[in-house]
């Protein structure tokens, strides 16, 4: 498995790069080319993609990139082409973002995405991105605790999914969502 490739650019096509390394020309699907230029030494790090009938790279200008294109294709159905042309049209937080708060709409703009797939993306990654930022211990117990007190699961996801900070013990979530639910 390669992680990164250092070399030189030398070509650029429709969504794919050429990086020359030691002699060696790799063809690299990338999600923006606009990101590259022609001569210029880069380092990009790689995902490779063995499936069936298929093998090629993916390259990535950053560590955060790569992460978020990870994600994406862990989700059921949802191919590295099609991640790598959703991140072709949006960056990767407002992605996380809008499944965070589910937000179909969103998603379902992006290229390669229905209805059914946004709503495979959010049943599949939702829980990870809030373990990303909330302790999910913390989280399951707040949703419970405020739908015992009367309010509505999609009320309840909006709030916590906009707060961000995961040093918050389960007291401090409830207050601060409290606060946020009652305005």
């Amino acid at each position: 498995m390669y992680f990164y490739l250092k070399g030189t650019i030398n070509a650029i096509f429709n969504e794919r790069i050429i990086l020359e390394t030691n002699n060696v020309g790799y063809s690299i699907l990338v999600s923006r080319t606009n990101r590259y230029k022609v001569g210029e030494n880069k380092q990009v790090f790689l995902y490779e993609h063995i499936h069936d009938d298929e093998h090629y790279l993916v390259g990535f200008d950053n560590l955060e990139e790569k992460k978020y294109f990870l994600y994406l294709i862990s989700v059921s159905g949802l191919g590295p082409k099609t991640a790598l042309s959703m991140l072709k049209v949006a960056n990767g937080e407002d992605i996380f973002n809008a499944i965070a708060s589910s937000n179909i709409a969103f998603l379902k703009k992006l290229p390669g995405v229905g209805s059914k797939g946004a709503e495979q993306i959010v049943l599949d990654l939702k829980g990870r991105i809030f373990g990303r930022r909330i302790k999910p211990s913390c989280y399951n117990e707040a949703v419970l605790a405020l739908r015992e007190m009367g309010y509505k699961k999609k009320q309840i996801e909006e709030v916590i999914s906009n707060i961000n900070d995961p040093t918050l013990n389960l007291d401090e979530l409830l207050k601060l969502a409290l606060a946020r639910l009652k305005n």
